[in-house]
């Protein structure tokens, strides 16, 4: 039996509650709340830039997101509007609608990567260092989580992390990482969760890097994989 279709972005807005009250509203929630996050996804930094964007495509959005006026919201409409609604339920619906579209019998992989932001920032109005999942398949970031200021480690963050990512996404069946992430604790949640891992090794391990070069210095494409080779018919 083939799997439901996975509902559009809008449609998953749709389903979060409207925080205003019925009268006086002017403009659909989950219509205003699209207009928003694709204006960020357009690099638009605040409402203002939202609301001049909107209005300069206002012909190709207004019918699509379910908007009936003339005109776009207004940056005080969309900044009041924004101000109401619970975060945490606007990232739940995204992460399901993400992992609606990931879902398959095979899985996919994601990579794990620290970036310092350029657009946000702390109280102290230093950069904001955060953790990555980034799902190549998709060319999109599924979470990411502030590293602290030199006190965790992104590898630290990730553990923290773990259960929370797989359960938000059950499809997610391998991560890959950078060499500060080849750590035993690390690689052993992974594997305690039924998912795999390839990490990269580096001289910063030099005993683990030693052993890998020894470990693999005669394979060749042939013996690389035992289990292909013996359904192959190989020794």
């Amino acid at each position: 039996m083939p799997a439901a279709p996975t509902p559009s972005l809008l449609a998953t807005f749709q389903a979060l509650p409207d925080p205003r009250r019925r009268r006086g509203v002017r403009h659909p929630f989950a219509g205003a709340l699209a207009l928003v996050f694709l204006g960020l996804l357009c690099r638009q930094a605040d409402f203002a830039a939202i609301a001049r964007w909107a209005q300069d495509h206002w012909d190709r959005l207004r019918d699509p997101l379910g908007f009936t006026r003339r005109r776009a919201p207004h940056a005080t409409t969309l900044s009041r509007l924004t101000a109401r609604f619970c975060l945490g339920q606007f990232q739940d619906a995204l992460c399901r609608w993400l992992g609606g579209l990931l879902a398959g019998p095979d899985g996919f992989a994601a990579a794990v990567d620290g970036k310092t932001s350029k657009q946000g920032h702390d109280a102290a109005g230093d950069p904001i260092h955060v953790l990555h999942v980034f799902a190549h398949q998709m060319r999109v970031a599924l979470a990411g989580w502030a590293v602290g200021d030199g006190k965790e480690t992104e590898p630290e963050v990730l553990k923290a992390h773990l259960a929370e990512l797989f359960a938000a996404y059950p499809s997610l069946r391998v991560l890959t990482g950078d060499a500060l992430f080849c750590q035993r604790p690390l690689a052993g949640l992974i594997v305690a969760a039924g998912r795999d891992y390839l990490l990269a090794i580096k001289d910063n391990q030099p005993d683990l890097h030693e052993a890998a070069q020894a470990t693999f210095a005669d394979r060749t494409p042939d013996t690389a994989d035992a289990h292909s080779a013996e359904k192959k018919g190989g020794r």
